[in-house]
């Protein structure tokens, strides 16, 4: 389905070139199934002391909770260790069925919910999900039949983020996932 044309920023930043191309790769899957994609982007700081582990039961039930209320979830998701206190991190780009939403809010409320209860069955305090608006708008919607590639080329721009290198050099493992294909 590609229409548009890469038009990644650095942030003055390298670029992981194979995450990149699971973002295209997520996002042109998902626009041969849905007329309208909403993208967003949200980060997930689990309890300080979890079990990194934890991610995977974290990132399962919130794509569940996703998918029975109907949203389709797609997404490719990135861990990092920065910060000032060197914690790890996870970036994730979120992809859903735009004709079911164009608020991010229900996806990070439902985000929440879903790490209250990791919290609690941990018997731990902390951790956020953050919204990723600091630097503009979070949520984008684009249409598949729009001619205009500035919405696309916008949520590129947006999820690029994710890709970045920094932050990933001492990361030990798998550095990113991503949700399997549909047909």
């Amino acid at each position: 389905m590609k229409q548009y044309t890469p038009s990644y920023h650095t942030l003055n930043k390298t670029m992981n070139g194979k995450i990149l191309k699971a973002i295209d790769n997520v996002m042109d899957d998902y626009m041969d199934r849905h007329s309208k994609m909403f993208a967003m982007r949200l980060d997930v700081h689990l309890p300080e002391g979890t079990d990194q582990s934890k991610i995977m039961a974290f990132n399962h039930r919130f794509i569940e909770k996703e998918k029975n209320q109907g949203y389709d979830p797609a997404y490719v998701m990135t861990r990092e260790i920065g910060g000032k206190n060197g914690n790890m991190h996870y970036h994730m780009a979120l992809f859903l069925n735009g004709q079911k939403t164009e608020s991010i809010k229900p996806h990070l409320d439902n985000a929440w919910k879903v790490l209250i209860k990791l919290r609690e069955k941990e018997n731990q305090e902390g951790g956020k999900i953050d919204p990723c608006n600091k630097r503009g708008r979070n949520g984008i919607m684009v249409k598949r039949d729009d001619p205009d590639p500035r919405n696309l080329q916008a949520i590129q721009q947006q999820m690029s983020y994710i890709a970045k290198t920094e932050q990933k050099e001492n990361v030990k493992g798998k550095t990113f996932f991503k949700s399997k294909k549909k047909t």
